[in-house]
């Protein structure tokens, strides 16, 4: 990965400018100096930090996984009652695809580029690693729950936090195809019946 001393943030500059027009021309019709004319930088100075387009494609990725994993953890760190802290993760979560429903071709793209060429390693190490963080932070809190007897212990928490991703991850990417679809009432809805899999005793 090409490094540089990173003078007036351009690094920064560039990782949101290239969000940007990859969620409106698509990664694979996006040039680098496209990039380079958003951030308002020379071409030459975008491959003083990044070798390549996938170089970037892959900076974005991250960049994108470091706010959604910050925000988690605020949310999770919170002092709230267990059942609170729920529900404002999958509010959180019906915020974050709501913010990235226009970005959700650049999560597209970032998959179908896991498919061949010399990233390939690295893209999915990358995608199984933050699914992975995704999930332990809501195993963890879903343990500390059982641990503190605010949930059920006959409830399997790896497997948990797996369905709750997936519904979340499933529902952005119907939401970039359904405007009309109700993000928000649909995880408050599905924060409801969580909470009581999670409390009600199991005859």
């Amino acid at each position: 990965m090409t490094t540089s001393t990173d003078r007036g943030g351009k690094r920064p500059r560039l990782v949101k400018a290239a969000t940007e027009v990859f969620a409106e021309k698509g990664y694979a019709t996006t040039r680098v100096a496209d990039i380079a004319e958003r951030a308002e930088i020379g071409k030459g100075t975008v491959y003083e930090y990044f070798s390549s387009k996938e170089e970037l494609l892959f900076a974005v990725f991250e960049s994108m996984n470091q706010n959604i994993t910050s925000r988690m953890n605020a949310v999770l760190d919170d002092d709230e009652p267990a059942q609170e802290q729920l529900f404002n993760l999958l509010r959180l979560g019906a915020e974050v695809i709501t913010e990235q429903r226009e970005l959700q071709p650049v999560v597209l793209d970032f998959w179908a580029a896991s498919r061949g060429g010399g990233f390939e390693n690295s893209y999915r190490q990358a995608v199984v690693a933050s699914y992975t963080l995704y999930r332990k932070l809501i195993s963890d809190f879903i343990r500390s729950g059982q641990h503190n007897e605010k949930f059920r212990n006959d409830v399997d928490p790896d497997a948990l936090a797996a369905t709750v991703v997936a519904t979340v991850d499933g529902l952005g990417i119907q939401l970039y195809f359904d405007r009309s679809i109700d993000a928000r009432r649909i995880t408050e809805e599905f924060a409801h019946l969580l909470y009581e899999s999670l409390t009600t005793e199991s005859s």
